[in-house]
């Protein structure tokens, strides 16, 4: 089996000829003949025409999987990933572990990541194995419980909580139990389930309102055909390669209630598409609850987005990601059909007071990987740079921008697995007149229950963080970080919030993990009111077993 994308196979020799381009260690492919009148059929075609694994679910995004996948593209292990949109699935992960592997076995390498990939193997097995030999997959299988989790988390006042798929902490005593289920039925369909048990001492922060629920937090049903995946149910996504935040889409507020068409395995399309590299999209619509909150949608209102993620070189991913939100119970307005869905999608026009009005929002994101730089700089042995620029409103291009930029160098100084990463994300424009568009529209904020699905840091905002990190072949990995995050920058008193936070786990046997976190929290102007100031604290306590 070769590696990278050489497992797709042509439709016709004589439309679809494979032609290997060596860049560097992996291996890419281009059509010498042949043509398509349409973009959109192309895509198509390649999708059923490409070979792919049994259905499969995805990794969940608060997974270590990712942090690790990332050391491994950093290492130059893999070359075909699209890893800036996610989630991944575990079809998808055997892929790329493969990949992995056969470079270390061409390379004879020897480092931390071939390390953490040995490890990372031992979990994806099954996965490995399908990818080499998808005879030898099961068919029909069911897992009643694959995972189980239960944490704790005292707050000691009412400190800032984000990036956790809309969980909420209150002042006090907290608790959560989950587990995860899923299964594979006749190849072609999975599921998974997890439900989430949540005990607050002070429900909504008041005092004596203790409360214990129960919900299904995620779970969908996904139908997969070749390489095209369509899934129904509740799921997080993250587009862009932030690692602390995203402009347009994060796990920062609860699950999406959705219907998502996407190709599970990074492919490459033919014709002069194929110089685009690896390509993978997201379709979706998703249904919006809602909160009490007043700045929060109308209920049942639709928030539709489309993302392409590409990787033209084996160092250079490029994505661009799409949001349309609208629609939802208003008086006087009719009902959508189809033709609202299509013209409120590709439109850039806006319709005050028509049912086809929406808040959109557009970004682009570019990540540059370099490998090996302890040749030339002996700072770290490779280095990650990344980039988001996103528009709000109806500009052409797309105004009132925000951005991000962060940087990730991993095995600082030579020292294996040890990271460093710096982010910074600015969501106010330059214009004071327009600093608090982001996430606010009117009638459309994109937000739910109450959270952000962006940027946790919100309108008028700006965000520094710095992560020290090192994670050990043996299971134990420990954080040591610093977020200051600034909200209402065009205000009088801008207020300034300083998290300082660690974290250390380890592995109590081969199957379970203990990991126990703090975080002090130190805001100054609060509610951006002149010397008003809040000391929070943070402390948790988490457990996890797989079966």
């Amino acid at each position: 089996m070769q590696r990278g994308l050489s497992h797709f196979k042509p439709m016709k020799k004589t439309l679809y000829q494979l032609i290997k381009l060596k860049m560097g260690t992996a291996t890419f492919f281009r059509k010498e003949n042949g043509c398509c009148p349409c973009f959109s059929i192309i895509v198509v075609i390649a999708l059923l025409c490409t070979a792919t694994a049994h259905a499969s679910i995805n990794i969940p995004i608060q997974s270590s999987f990712y942090e690790d996948l990332d050391i491994l593209i950093a290492e130059g292990l893999i070359k075909s990933d699209t890893s800036s949109t996610r989630p991944v699935t575990r079809s998808e992960a055997g892929r790329l572990l493969v990949e992995a592997t056969e470079t270390i076995e061409e390379e004879n390498t020897t480092s931390f990541a071939a390390e953490r990939l040995e490890s990372m193997s031992e979990e994806y097995g099954d996965e490995i194995d399908e990818a080499r030999n998808q005879d030898s997959a099961p068919d029909t299988f069911i897992k009643p419980v694959e995972e189980f989790s239960v944490s704790y988390h005292l707050l000691d006042g009412k400190y800032s909580i984000f990036n956790n798929e809309g969980i909420d902490y209150y002042d006090g005593h907290n608790a959560a139990v989950r587990f995860q289920s899923n299964g594979r039925l006749w190849k072609y369909i999975s599921f998974y389930i997890e439900p989430l048990l949540t005990c607050n001492e002070s429900f909504n922060n008041i005092d004596g309102n203790d409360e214990t629920s129960v919900k299904l937090h995620k779970g969908y049903l996904k139908v997969t055909l070749h390489n095209i995946e369509l899934e129904a149910g509740r799921d997080s996504l993250w587009w862009g390669p932030g690692y602390h935040g995203a402009l347009l889409i994060s796990n920062n507020a609860k699950p999406f209630d959705m219907i998502k068409l996407s190709n599970p395995r990074s492919t490459l399309l033919p014709w002069i598409f194929s110089y685009l590299g690896p390509f993978k999209f997201n379709l979706f619509v998703a249904q919006l609850d809602m909160d009490s909150a007043p700045e929060d949608p109308p209920p049942h209102s639709k928030l539709m987005g489309l993302r392409f993620d590409f990787k033209p070189h084996p160092l250079v991913e490029v994505g661009t990601s799409y949001l349309a939100h609208f629609g939802g119970e208003r008086p006087g307005i009719e009902s959508l059909d189809i033709s609202d869905y299509l013209y409120i999608m590709f439109s850039n026009e806006c319709r005050s007071f028509d049912k086809r009005d929406s808040n959109k929002q557009f970004a682009v994101d570019l990540a540059l990987t370099i490998p090996n730089l302890s040749n030339v700089v002996p700072i770290a042995e490779s280095v990650k740079c990344y980039t988001e620029v996103g528009g709000e409103d109806d500009g052409y291009p797309p105004d009132r921008r925000a951005y991000l930029v962060g940087m990730a160098l991993y095995d600082i100084f030579k020292v294996s697995g040890l990271n460093l990463r710096a982010e910074y994300a600015d969501l106010s424009p330059s214009r004071d007149d327009v600093r608090r568009v982001w996430y606010t529209h009117s009638m459309w904020p994109m937000r739910q229950d109450g959270r952000i699905f962006g940027h946790h840091a919100g309108t008028d905002s700006d965000d520094l963080f710095i992560e020290l990190s090192q994670r050990f072949n043996n299971g134990f990995h420990y954080k040591v970080g610093f977020d200051k995050e600034g909200n209402g920058l065009s205000y009088a008193y801008p207020q300034e919030k300083y998290q300082y936070f660690c974290e250390a786990g380890f592995n109590i046997k081969q199957r379970s993990h203990f990991t126990v976190m703090y975080s002090y929290e130190d805001i100054d102007h609060y509610m951006n009111v002149n010397d008003s100031k809040k000391e929070n604290h943070f402390l948790a306590v988490e457990f996890d077993y797989t079966f």
